[in-house]
């Protein structure tokens, strides 16, 4: 059985890539930890809300929250606090069309900072949840992360341009779609729902 892997098995290996000291953890107050500390959080979110990643979907139902919206909704849902990115609403997928068989949606509900606005009285969601523990990670999506945050590391701590550029084709054009298709592969094929150009022909 594989060790589990921690978070600061995600920084050391993004750190050995760049020939940087390695840390014992994010808080521990060296300069490494503190570069990491700035970079990594908002990379990892960035590229979790990139895709639908399979790993990192989550559902929940959703409790109202008082006082109503002033105007054109009647209730309010706060998101969960782990939320990156909405993929399905009341079971309806919400990033293909605007149009879902038929019927015009996009004024159904509205994501106005962490709330969701609706007039729907019941809310229930699948989303994608910002997911801090590696061991929950697809491999590889653990390898792209490696990759994507040598590269900024590489510009941060030994100023090296080469070595950034390097990591990040690395990460991006290689690690990266490679798990985003493989994800992808993983699961039901969900129909794309016709736009209104080719409704109209």
């Amino acid at each position: 059985m594989a060790a589990a892997l921690s978070e600061v098995d995600v920084l050391n290996a993004a750190l050995l890539k760049i020939g940087a000291d390695t840390i014992t953890g994010i808080d521990d107050g060296s300069v490494n930890a503190e570069r990491c500390k700035i970079l990594y959080p908002p990379l990892r979110r960035a590229h979790l809300r990139m895709h639908h990643w399979n790993f990192a979907e989550r559902r929940a139902t959703l409790a109202q929250a008082l006082p109503a919206p002033e105007f054109e909704f009647a209730f309010r849902y706060p998101l969960p606090p782990n939320a990156l990115k909405l993929k399905e609403y009341n079971g309806t997928q919400v990033d293909t069309s605007q149009f879902i068989e038929g019927f015009f949606i996009a004024n159904r509900f509205k994501i106005e900072g962490r709330e969701v606005f609706t007039n729907d009285g019941e809310v229930r969601i699948v989303y994608v949840a910002d997911i801090d523990d590696p061991n929950l990670w697809d491999p590889l999506f653990y390898q792209a992360m490696v990759h994507l945050l040598g590269a900024d590391l590489a510009d941060a701590i030994p100023h090296d341009p080469a070595k950034a550029k390097n990591l990040l084709e690395r990460g991006a054009n290689f690690w990266l779609p490679i798990a985003s298709a493989v994800d992808g592969q993983e699961g039901s094929v969900h129909p794309i729902a016709s736009d209104a150009l080719i409704r109209g022909r």
